[in-house]
């Protein structure tokens, strides 16, 4: 009797275990996605920081047309402008990411009084894998886009800013 009750009380246990585990295995997988869009954004900003002031508007998506493909660990595989020819490196790709590049208004001024020395960055970032985030990735050309995308999108935004540190003036 006492041995009955015990497996029955422990069947009761592994049952509430095994009921938590798809939960955990998803909490898991979003916690490697903010990391890697953290190694990701970090990968952007520096190729943004290192880009001469004036050109960094040509990396907007809406002019290059260009989308950074990143593997497992946030490292850039390869881009859809110059795209790998190695199959392997294509298979990798499971974070899809463009940049939209707006210009710096003021605090507190009329919303036409840009900051000339200064732009915000929107990284997009959207899991390669998913055709629905695919889709809703696609559909994203500029910064109003993204408040057209459906609440339970798995597309994400992060934003970073930009100042010239230069002395020259344009």
């Amino acid at each position: 009797m006492e041995v009955a009750m015990s497996i029955g009380i422990i069947a009761f246990a592994f049952v509430a275990l095994f009921a938590l585990i798809p939960t955990g295995l998803s909490t898991f997988r979003e916690s490697i996605d903010t990391s890697n869009e953290t190694w990701i954004l970090q990968n952007m900003n520096s190729m943004v920081q290192t880009t001469d002031f004036r050109q960094i508007p040509e990396l907007d998506y809406s002019k290059s047309k260009e989308i950074y493909y990143f593997d497992e660990e946030g490292k850039r595989t390869d881009t859809e402008n110059f795209q790998a020819t190695d199959e392997a490196i294509k298979r990798a790709r499971l974070y899809a990411v463009k940049l939209l590049v707006e210009d710096l208004v003021q605090p507190g001024s009329n919303e036409d009084q840009e900051t000339p020395h200064g732009k915000r960055v929107l990284a997009i970032f959207a899991p390669y894998q998913n055709p629905k985030a695919m889709s809703d990735f696609g559909s994203i050309s500029n910064a109003e886009s993204l408040a057209s995308l459906p609440p339970n999108t798995v597309v994400r935004s992060r934003s970073f800013l930009v100042a010239r540190m230069d002395s020259e003036l344009d």
